[in-house]
């Protein structure tokens, strides 16, 4: 299945609009059968502390915790020895070719559906 990606850090922005965006991306991604989906959420580098970054890695604790999600990590954490990536890339062989990947990107998260 190949990667989706959506941006949710769109210029003016409130933490509010990211969310809902979020979540109503999600439920389209559920409805489409889709496994895997990479959030930019961005990580605070225009100076405004990254607050749509915490907010969305507060908003996938509580949706793991409810079973909505299967799991998440931010691109930061993406190594080798990770089991979300490696679950990730079972679903999305495509992971391996994205060049957000390849690099320690803080701005970025992968939810497994």
């Amino acid at each position: 299945m190949r990667l989706i990606t959506i941006d949710i850090k769109s210029e003016g922005q409130t933490v509010n609009q990211a969310l809902a965006e979020f979540l109503v991306e999600l439920e389209s991604f559920k409805k489409g059968g889709f496994k895997v989906m990479k959030v930019i959420h961005g990580y605070g580098s225009h100076g405004v502390g990254g607050a749509i970054r915490t907010a969305f890695l507060k908003k996938c604790e509580e949706l793991k915790r409810r079973k909505i999600i299967e799991d998440y990590v931010c691109c930061d954490k993406w190594n080798a020895q990770s089991v979300v990536r490696k679950i990730a890339i079972n679903y999305c062989p495509d992971l391996l070719a994205d060049r957000e990947l390849l690099s320690i990107n803080p701005g970025c998260s992968i939810v497994i559906i």
